[in-house]
């Protein structure tokens, strides 16, 4: 892995940020408003594909405080350098925090007590605190678990092509990028029941990573 970027990439970076500052007044407006456009969606996108194709973004917060934009390498080592050059570039901005990585979540009390805030999408909102899950099968010779996220909402969700990667950007954020790169192999939707008395409430997902990385065989859970 290359850790130093070339002067072409650096120069690429820059030019993603002169833009960004360009446009970060009407990229926070419409997210705070809930009014981003796909046109301003689509031109964020293709100036960071001038950096990488597959670094991502996700956006967080609320009128109240800053907006973090998280650039997430998806756990992909190869691409940390790059990631890492856009927040040692980025601009001093009065309404943005930047974030390399997406990082595991330390303080689980606010999901405990339901006080968590959703995670907004264009055309959606999801709570983690609202959401479960079930392993269907750990793997301890890859480390890996493949597990079922059941969701209130699924059956009007269905559809949306962008409903997988919500739910992974989610779970990202409790276990962290590298940690779901590592020990998540598949990721499976479903309803949830009306009673999940025997499903686990996905903040506890951690719990189970730690526990796969301590058997040392191969176990399959059906449901």
């Amino acid at each position: 892995m290359k850790k130093n970027l070339t002067p072409e990439m650096i120069k690429q970076i820059k030019s993603f940020w002169r833009w960004f500052e360009q446009n970060e007044t009407k990229i926070a407006d419409g997210f705070l408003n809930h009014t981003l456009t796909t046109s301003v969606m689509e031109n964020l996108n293709r100036k960071l594909s001038y950096v990488s194709k597959r670094v991502g973004i996700v956006m967080m917060g609320n009128k109240n405080k800053k907006i973090k934009l998280i650039f997430t390498a998806h756990g992909y080592t190869k691409l940390f350098p790059k990631v890492k050059g856009l927040i040692s570039n980025a601009p001093k901005l009065n309404n943005w925090e930047f974030q390399a990585f997406i990082q595991p979540e330390n303080d689980l009390e606010k999901y405990k007590n339901g006080l968590d805030k959703p995670f907004i999408f264009n055309e959606f909102e999801i709570k983690t605190s609202e959401l479960y899950f079930s392993p269907l099968e750990f793997n301890t010779f890859k480390k890996n678990m493949k597990i079922v996220v059941y969701l209130r909402n699924y059956k009007c969700l269905i559809n949306n092509e962008n409903l997988d990667e919500a739910i992974q950007i989610i779970i990202q954020n409790l276990i962290g990028e590298v940690s779901f790169k590592k020990s998540i192999s598949f990721v499976q939707l479903a309803q949830l029941p009306e009673n999940p008395r025997n499903l686990i409430q996905l903040y506890e997902l951690n719990e189970y990573i730690d526990f796969l990385n301590k058997i040392n065989r191969k176990v399959k859970i059906e449901i």
